[in-house]
């Protein structure tokens, strides 16, 4: 597994260090945990949490999970730098630390054309596999809301341009 960082236009990526942890959890809501625990699980060697920054700045992250099919989840740039291609670095990045994996999944809700425009740009294509999930989550102020996703998997093999369905 490479953890290196890699760049894509001008924002730097690489894997969440334990002195990056208390830096991403301070911008966080109150009561959030999302840096703390991912991180507790990439420690275990579930996923690797990668962190976008623009200097010293975390401007976004991905979680890459695991699996036999490694999956991105939680992509998320922050809204003041969309559309200055970092959502694809981190995409390049997570390419680059499952290349040992014949492919790599995205979800991506059905309430959000925009990301599947940008996955199926990339090379990901429909797998057929659709999830619904119901949670609870800490939103931007701090308050506990429950929510319901529809998610599309898309896959994409690795090292081709073809998909792998």
């Amino acid at each position: 597994m490479n953890t290196g960082p890699a760049t894509g236009g001008a924002a730097t990526i690489r894997a969440c260090t334990a002195a990056d942890v208390e830096l991403l959890a301070a911008l966080e809501p109150a009561g959030k945990n999302y840096a703390r625990s991912t991180f507790r699980r990439q420690e275990h060697g579930e996923c690797v949490l990668l962190v976008a920054w623009l200097g010293t700045t975390p401007v976004g992250s991905g979680e890459l999970e695991w699996s036999a099919v490694p999956e991105l989840k939680n992509l998320r740039v922050a809204e003041r730098w969309r559309g200055r291609r970092i959502g694809t670095a981190l995409i390049g990045a997570a390419e680059q630390q499952s290349a040992a994996a014949e492919a790599m999944e995205i979800g991506v809700g059905q309430d959000n054309p925009a990301a599947r425009r940008l996955y199926e740009r990339l090379g990901y294509a429909p797998t057929g596999r659709s999830e619904t999930f119901s949670y609870h989550y800490i939103d931007n102020q701090g308050v506990r809301q429950a929510a319901t996703e529809a998610v599309d998997y898309l896959r994409k093999r690795l090292g081709s341009a073809s998909p792998l369905i």
